[in-house]
């Protein structure tokens, strides 16, 4: 199945906290991106107060071509375990909402190491935005995580 025809886009985000280090927080983004992608500056920081005046910082990206859409999503795919892949389906309503977004929350500490793996704890946030044109959104979604 083509990504192209089936996710129009792709946000990532993140939150950098005080006791973060940026460096090691841009080389965990930097590993969810294929070689296409990487070198080119994609993420926009936010410099924030926290609510003690502590220092947080926002990463936020989003892919909008479609080349780009398709490179991340076959890449995020293609290194996302099989057994997380089966995961998310079962679970499908508790990833995905009514508007066609598909949410992945991956692990940042094992992004740094080069590892795609989920986790809910201070995560790296991706939205996949499914194109709502043809067909059920969630059998889309459920087919698109079945594909290699």
């Amino acid at each position: 199945m083509k990504t192209t025809q089936v996710i129009q886009s792709v946000e990532l985000s993140t939150i950098a906290h005080a006791t973060d280090d940026l460096d090691k927080v841009s080389a965990a983004l930097s590993h969810l991106l294929p070689d296409s992608l990487k070198g080119r500056q994609l993420f926009t920081r936010q410099y924030l107060e926290g609510h003690f005046n502590n220092p947080i910082v926002t990463f936020t990206a989003r892919l909008t071509d479609p080349s780009e859409v398709e490179d991340f999503s076959k890449f995020l795919l293609s290194q996302l375990p099989n057994s997380e892949k089966l995961s998310i389906q079962r679970e499908l309503n508790l990833h995905s909402d009514s508007d066609g977004n598909l949410y992945l929350r991956i692990n940042k500490q094992k992004a740094f190491l080069g590892a795609i793996t989920m986790n809910d704890e201070d995560p790296i946030r991706v939205k996949l935005k499914f194109t709502r044109f043809t067909g059920d959104v969630t059998n889309r979604m459920s087919e698109y995580l079945e594909s290699d």
